[in-house]
């Protein structure tokens, strides 16, 4: 009688399996969020992932490698959603905006690992912090100022830094995805689903696109005040 083959438990393929790359790819965020680059070494990322550091290395170059694929990975379908957005000419520019900002949140809400990381990586220069800039915010940044730069000049939105958008957005609406722990603290309950991440989403982007929607009253000594 032939033996059933036993159920396959975690562990490192056997030759000539393929490697699962997206559970690879989720893992490796899980554990650069956990402890940084650095202090992720390459034996613990085997480890966690449950291959061999042979198979790593054939498969993703290095460490780096591995963290430049993963990060691809969470932020390609981010990268897709902004363009499209920036991309859809009948789409009201302020509506565009708004939706931007509701995506942006959402993703964090799916992905807080990428905030983690970031805030790892950005208070070091690094060809990895240069890697997202390049690759995702700065390519992005340019469809988005299309946009931003048409509100302005039609009077229908006060002008902003780009850089403290993309920071009240990026990481100070993702904050309570990021930081549970501190965010429980705070009081603020962990969204129990998608109704709740897009409650939030949109609280953000209303009051963000109310604040730059409320331009700021002229100088008591502009001309045409009397003066």
């Amino acid at each position: 009688m032939a033996r059933t083959a036993a159920p396959r438990g975690r562990g490192r393929p056997r030759a000539g399996e393929e490697l699962d790359v997206s559970r690879l790819l989720a893992g490796a965020l899980d554990a650069f969020a956990d402890k940084g680059y650095d202090g992720m070494s390459v034996r613990e990322l085997s480890r966690r992932l449950g291959v061999s550091h042979a198979l790593l290395t054939a498969r993703f170059g290095s460490k780096e490698g591995l963290w430049f694929a993963a990060m691809e990975y969470a932020l390609a379908w981010l990268e897709s959603s902004w363009r499209q957005l920036a991309e859809t000419p009948e789409l009201d520019d302020l509506e565009a905006l708004r939706q931007g900002i509701i995506r942006q949140v959402s993703f964090s809400a799916a992905h807080p690992q990428v905030s983690r990381i970031m805030s790892h990586e950005g208070a070091i220069d690094s060809a990895r912090v240069r890697f997202v800039v390049d690759r995702f915010v700065n390519p992005l940044r340019a469809l988005v100022e299309e946009r931003l730069d048409r509100l302005i000049a039609d009077g229908r939105i006060r002008s902003m830094p780009y850089a403290t958008l993309h920071y009240l957005v990026v990481q100070g609406a993702a904050a309570p995805f990021a930081c549970p722990v501190e965010a429980g603290l705070l009081g603020a309950a962990q969204p129990s689903g998608p109704d709740d991440v897009r409650r939030h989403a949109e609280t953000v982007a209303d009051l963000l696109i109310a604040g730059l929607s409320s331009l700021p009253p002229l100088p008591l000594d502009a001309p045409g005040e009397g003066h």
